[in-house]
């Protein structure tokens, strides 16, 4: 079980599995490493796999620097250079994307390209704002158990992997998941997404609606080539309902710009 060693900065804990092209997965708050279970098991096969725990997710320490988009993003890099590994596609789901986003900008030679799902460069509609201010007010009321079984049901049909996601959710701190809420709800790349200049791929499930204006912000201001795919009979979940589809638009995706 590998951690990132840093003697002024937060043990990071990651898993990596697998040979060759680097991918990083990233996950929202609180859902830790195991969002993407069915990714490392399935592209490990083709690729280097790496998931990982943002710092105090999971098995993942703190340290005393105050939560920030960029120190998230320096995370990131961390367990890249953990694993001498000199540049990947890093892949974000939900809010993970917005630390893709971040790193992308703030490390463009690290980044091959990125992929995000469900991604969105700041939050600008009332439904989303919702979601994250249900989330502020749950976890200001130290909910965890609610946040951790709705996540389990949105994201799993089987029992025990319902059970291994809402525990690793149960594992996070209520105060500093409102801190991850409110960072996320503040946080806005719009402005900068030009400094993207690695290729982006966009993938939104179909009922997923209330995000997909999302993309044209992405197509109108990214420097690098930009391709968004919507898949079908499925919303939000797709490193978890829609894994397969996933797993083949990655695989086309690094193909055409590794």
């Amino acid at each position: 079980m590998p951690f990132t060693k840093d003697e002024h900065a937060a043990d990071i804990y990651y898993e990596k599995e697998g040979k060759g092209i680097p991918l990083l997965f990233v996950h929202p708050p609180s859902m830790g490493h195991v969002t993407f279970r069915r990714q490392k098991s399935r592209l490990s096969n083709d690729y280097q796999v790496m998931t990982m725990d943002l710092r105090g997710n999971g098995r993942s320490g703190m340290d005393e620097r105050p939560l920030s988009m960029p120190l998230l993003a320096e995370d990131v890099i961390r367990v890249l250079d953990a694993e001498n590994v000199k540049s990947a596609f890093i892949c974000g789901y939900s809010n993970g994307g917005s630390i893709v986003q971040e790193t992308a900008i703030q490390y463009p030679d690290r980044v091959r390209g990125i992929i995000l799902m469900g991604g969105f460069s700041e939050v600008n509609s009332f439904l989303l704002k919702n979601e994250f201010r249900l989330g502020i007010y749950a976890a200001r009321a130290k909910q965890m158990g609610l946040i951790a079984n709705v996540l389990a049901l949105a994201h799993e049909r089987e029992p025990r992997r319902k059970k291994d996601l809402a525990d690793y959710v149960k594992r996070m701190s209520p105060h500093l998941l409102e801190q991850y809420y409110r960072l996320g709800l503040a946080y806005s790349a719009t402005a900068r997404l030009e400094q993207i200049q690695c290729p982006v791929l966009l993938l939104y499930g179909n009922r997923d609606d209330y995000v997909h204006h999302y993309r044209h912000l992405f197509h109108e201001k990214v420097s690098g080539p930009v391709e968004t795919i919507l898949l079908g009979d499925v919303g939000h979940q797709l490193p978890t309902k829609k894994s397969s589809a996933v797993h083949h638009l990655i695989k086309q995706f690094v193909k055409k710009y590794n």
